[in-house]
Parts: structure tokens; sequence; C-alpha cells
């Protein structure tokens, strides 16, 4: 994705995701008689599955890196010919996060299809819109923070201080 593309749909689901917001804003002040936290568990549905699958997918690369290791290690002890190495980054501990954010949020996701299956159908929509703006606002950060540099570069400049300095 060229930047000019991430840019624009970051503003477009930044525009969405606060549109619905105020939607929702507008329609607790208007006397919604649904308590909020059913706005603010679609939210973190949204959150807790969409960051499991995304931790889980950026550690795709890790488990690349690990079998080309593991097939590097076997085909060189087979054969008796060293190949050159690479580097590449050591495994984190992500994947315990991942798994228990996807977890998480497979369970709320449960436990609200089985609310809304015993017949509380007027849950559907404040638990929809909390999902749609914690998509939404989470891709408008993810794509303008791509498009800036931000993401890439922040994390590795945090990592290069604390590492000098530590």
């Amino acid at each position: 994705m060229n930047t000019a593309g991430a840019v624009g749909g970051g503003l477009g689901a930044l525009v969405l995701g606060l549109g619905t917001l105020a939607y929702q804003i507008g329609r607790w002040r208007g006397g919604d008689y649904l308590p909020k936290i059913h706005f603010f568990c679609g939210v973190t549905l949204a959150a807790l599955l969409f960051l499991g699958g995304g931790v889980l997918g950026s550690m795709g690369g890790h488990a690349a890196a690990l079998g080309e290791g593991i097939g590097t290690y076997a085909l060189q002890h087979a054969t008796g010919v060293s190949a050159a190495g690479g580097a590449h980054r050591a495994m984190t501990g992500a994947e315990r996060v991942g798994v228990s954010g996807a977890i998480a949020g497979i369970v709320l996701l449960m436990f609200y299809i089985g609310i809304i299956k015993s017949g509380r159908k007027d849950l559907i929509s404040p638990v929809v819109r909390g999902a749609l703006v914690g998509v939404w606002l989470g891709t408008s950060a993810g794509l303008i923070g791509m498009a800036m540099g931000i993401i890439r570069t922040s994390g590795n400049s945090i990592g290069a201080i604390l590492t000098t300095t530590l």
C-alpha cells in the first residue's frame, strides 16, 4: 500500500469511526434506555479479536523465520554442507498475548451471542456500533501511523534508547 492510499483509507476510517461514535453519543443524550456498557463491550470485542489476530498475524514472520532456520539446520546436517547464516529477529512471547486476546474476544462474543439468542435482540445495535467504532478507529490509527512511518520508527527508536541506556 502506498502512502496516499494509507492516508486516504485512514482518514476515511477515522470519519466513519467518529461519525458512529457521535451517533452513539447522540443516542445516549436522547435518552437511550440501554446501559452504556454494551457499547463499550462492543469496542472491547473488536479490540480483543483484532488485536489478537494482529499479534498472531505479525508472528507469521517469526514463524517463517523459525521454519527457515529449522529447515536450514536439517538440510545442513543431512548434506554436510554449511550455508551462510542470516539474521532473524528473536522469537518473543507475543503468541501468548495474541492467543489470550483472541480467546477472550471469542468468549465475549459467545456471551453476547447467547444473550441475544435468549431474547435480548435490542443489544445487537449497541454492540455492533461499538465493534464498528473499535474497528474503524483502530484501522485509522494503524493506516495513518503506517503512512507516517510512526509505527515502524517509534518502536525502533524507543527500543534503541532502552538498549543503549540499560
